[in-house]
């Protein structure tokens, strides 16, 4: 006789929807990280110059920011369970697409639908951290699934693409994609069949898992009751949080773009060689977020709320960054270099659940909306970082690069002196 579960013992649907979350967040970052290990065969094939891959670069950024608040926006209307779906689909079956580019134009167009495809994922993601777990343990799961998940999914793009795929198997960059692109399509359809909006919409979950989560989001379709503060100062951190983004993204285009051919082409490592150790610095980040999004919800029970313990993560992380940037360059090595270097993002992707606690703690019932517009200030920093990164490349050299990346995580670390997570933007209303 099948023995029923205890309803007075909370069911565990919500770690399925966090192994979904997580899925989703590597499988964004190994995607999106594969057209930085591709970017040399590219550039050797159709002869492209730094600027050109740049603006590459910064094609995918454009599309990317401009469609954050619309992909924030259609979660908070339709729930990101299906948002969620259908743009996982769709970004895997672009990344397959870019088989089809024969020229420098035609990549313009495919990295523009692949920015517009990937936007809705981190403002729907948010939404899911919200819906399906308390907020004693969110910032800790945020952390796994924006910071560990994502960059490992990033470390294994070169590991992946270059080292087995073009290395071992000897394939064409073009057939390692579509193998990225099936596996993508292949996940989409398991998304679509386990995951739901909220636990009040999952038939798994039990009214005891319900209650323990605590938070229940109106079912899709709905619209909450909102209030828009007035408080100036909530406003005014939101604008430094936005600007924080911005400079933290605008340097994070040195790992998604440019580290694999800063080793092929400047340290001369092979295709194998580079796949390993420009895996590296994103193993680094994958373990700083994770460190982080505990640290943070620590340090909130310490320090007796939000404001500081976000601060303290925040302005730490960025600071020891830049410092070891600067000390990478000491190293003729590219091997040692790259360890270095992991070193660093460690520290300054351990900023990156920070600012989803951050942005849960001030979005309230809208927080896939202020999802948005943070995501959309990082995607403007991506798309400046493109051609600027490019032009410092070509005529100023790549030790030029680190010390402009080191100089903006300087920045981006002392605003987040400026950041109050706990004045609030948006609440729901009370009362009739």
């Amino acid at each position: 006789m099948t023995q029923q579960p205890d309803p007075a013992q909370p069911t565990r649907v919500r770690w399925l929807v966090f192994a979904l979350a997580c899925a989703t967040s590597w499988l964004l970052y190994l995607h999106r990280y594969s057209w930085g290990v591709i970017k040399k065969d590219v550039q050797d094939e159709f002869e492209f110059t730094k600027d050109q891959l740049g603006w590459l670069d910064s094609a995918f950024a454009f599309s990317y920011a401009t469609f954050q608040v619309p992909g924030g926006l259609a979660g908070d209307l339709l729930g990101p369970a299906l948002v969620l779906t259908v743009i996982i689909a769709g970004w895997s079956l672009l990344v397959g697409a870019m088989v089809l580019g024969r020229g420098f134009w035609s990549l313009v167009g495919i990295r523009i639908l692949f920015g517009v495809a990937q936007a809705g994922a981190y403002p729907n993601l948010g939404k899911v951290t919200k819906s399906w777990f308390p907020y004693s343990v969110r910032t800790t799961v945020q952390g796994f699934v924006a910071s560990f998940a994502g960059r490992l999914g990033g470390a294994c793009a070169p590991l992946v693409i270059s080292t087995l795929l073009l290395g071992w198997c000897g394939l064409s960059w073009r057939v390692a994609l579509l193998l990225l692109a099936g596996v993508g399509l292949l996940f989409a359809v398991a998304f679509c069949l386990l995951f739901r909006n909220s636990p009040a919409e999952h038939p798994w979950a039990n009214q005891a898992e319900r209650d323990l989560i605590g938070e229940q989001t109106p079912a899709a379709g709905t619209k909450a009751p909102i209030v828009y503060s007035r408080d100036t100062l909530a406003w005014v951190s939101y604008g430094f949080l936005l600007l924080h983004i911005f400079t933290s993204a605008f340097a994070d285009m040195l790992f998604v773009n440019w580290i694999p051919i800063f080793l092929e082409e400047a340290k001369g490592l092979s295709k194998e060689a580079m796949g390993v150790f420009a895996s590296l610095p994103l193993i680094g980040g994958a373990l700083g977020g994770m460190v982080a999004g505990v640290l943070n919800d620590r340090l909130m029970r310490y320090v007796g709320g939000p404001k500081w313990a976000r601060r303290l993560v925040g302005v730490s992380g960025k600071l020891v960054s830049a410092g070891l940037v600067v000390y990478s360059l000491g190293f003729e090595d590219g091997r040692m270099m790259m360890v270095v270097i992991a070193a660093a993002k460690f520290f300054t992707d351990w900023s990156q659940p920070t600012v989803w606690g951050t942005v849960t703690d001030i979005g309230g019932p809208a927080a896939g909306s202020v999802f948005g517009t943070v995501n959309m200030a990082g995607s403007l920093g991506g798309f400046a970082a493109g051609p600027i990164l490019g032009w410092i490349i070509e005529r100023a050299g790549w030790n030029w690069l680190f010390l402009t990346i080191a100089g903006i995580y300087v920045v981006s670390g002392l605003v987040w002196l400026l950041i109050n997570s706990s004045r609030p933007l948006i609440t729901v209303k009370s009362g009739p």
